[in-house]
C-alpha cells in the first residue's frame, strides 16, 4: 500500500492508504515482543520478507510504505538488494498487534 501524497494543515503527510501493486513474497517471522501501549499491552512482531527485486522496484516499494500480507498490515523499516546482484529483495518488517 502506497503512502498517501497529501499534506495536512500542519504539512504532515496524511494518513492514508492505497493499493498499488502486487508482487509474490516468502513471508518469515524473526521475533515478537510486548511493549506497554496506552492502558494496555501491544505485541511488535519482526518479519522479514523476500521477494524479486525487479518486482519490488516495479511496484516502487519504499519505507514510507506499507506491505499487507495474508490480511496482514506490515510497516516497512528497510529494503536491501541481496548481494547487489539486482535478484533478490529482503525487506524488513513489523508489525503491531
Amino acid at each position: 500500500m502506497a503512502a498517501s501524497s497529501t499534506r495536512d494543515g500542519l504539512g504532515m503527510r496524511a494518513d492514508a492508504w492505497t493499493a498499488s501493486g502486487t508482487f509474490r513474497a516468502d513471508l518469515r517471522d524473526s521475533q515478537g515482543s510486548e511493549l506497554a501501549y496506552a492502558d494496555g499491552v501491544a505485541v511488535r512482531r519482526s518479519c522479514e520478507v523476500r521477494a524479486r527485486w525487479p518486482a519490488v522496484v516495479g511496484v516502487g516499494l519504499t519505507e514510507v510504505d506499507r506491505l499487507e500480507i495474508r490480511g496482514r498490515t506490515f510497516r516497512v523499516q528497510s529494503i536491501q538488494n541481496l548481494d547487489q546482484a539486482d535478484r533478490v529483495a529482503v525487506i524488513s518488517c513489523e508489525e503491531v498487534v
